[in-house]
């Protein structure tokens, strides 16, 4: 009997070190996705788009908005779009998005609302691989401003949709 518990506490703490294991490679691989990291990758993207493997045009719209965009590949992968985003009210947005393993990372983007008044908004994100924004710089009118999460959830989610569509549409990427 004591054999039993001895033989079975030894293999809970094996079952232990496999666990803890598994958890380390699992968190290493995801190492990258920090601030540094995805800095890191935005500029390895940026030496690749002098010299894309190659591009394709595409667009989007809805009932408020509409876009034309490029979609820029490396070995056959999506790695950069550039948006030219185009509201039906007058207002206009440029944004540069960036992508690694099918993951949206990072954006840059410059928006401009013409009316009532003009207002220049540039945001700065960084996702990771979940979805979750891990940092953000916005400033609206030269000042500082907080980036709530709808208006995230918003960016996130249209950054999806325009991969969607590179990846039905694409004749570069592969499938």
């Amino acid at each position: 009997m004591a054999f039993y518990f001895k033989f079975n506490g030894v293999m809970k703490l094996y079952q232990f070190i496999i666990i803890a294991l598994i958890l380390l490679v699992i968190s290493c691989g995801r190492k990258e996705y920090t601030e540094k990291g995805i800095l890191e990758i935005k500029k390895e993207i940026d030496s690749l788009l002098y010299n894309p493997e190659g591009e394709e045009h595409f667009n989007w719209g809805s009932a408020d908005a509409y876009s034309n965009f490029r979609a820029y590949f490396h070995n056959s992968k999506l790695i950069f779009i550039n948006e030219d985003f185009r509201y039906r009210q007058p207002g206009e947005e440029f944004n540069r998005y960036y992508f690694r393993d099918g993951n949206f990372l990072y954006l840059v983007g410059r928006q401009l609302i013409y009316s009532p008044d003009k207002q220049f908004t540039n945001i700065e994100m960084m996702v990771d691989p979940d979805g979750k924004v891990i940092a953000y710089d916005k400033i609206v009118n030269g000042q500082r401003s907080n980036l709530d999460g709808d208006e995230s959830d918003k960016i996130i989610q249209h950054a999806k949709e325009l991969a969607k569509i590179i990846s039905e549409r694409s004749t570069l990427s592969r499938k």
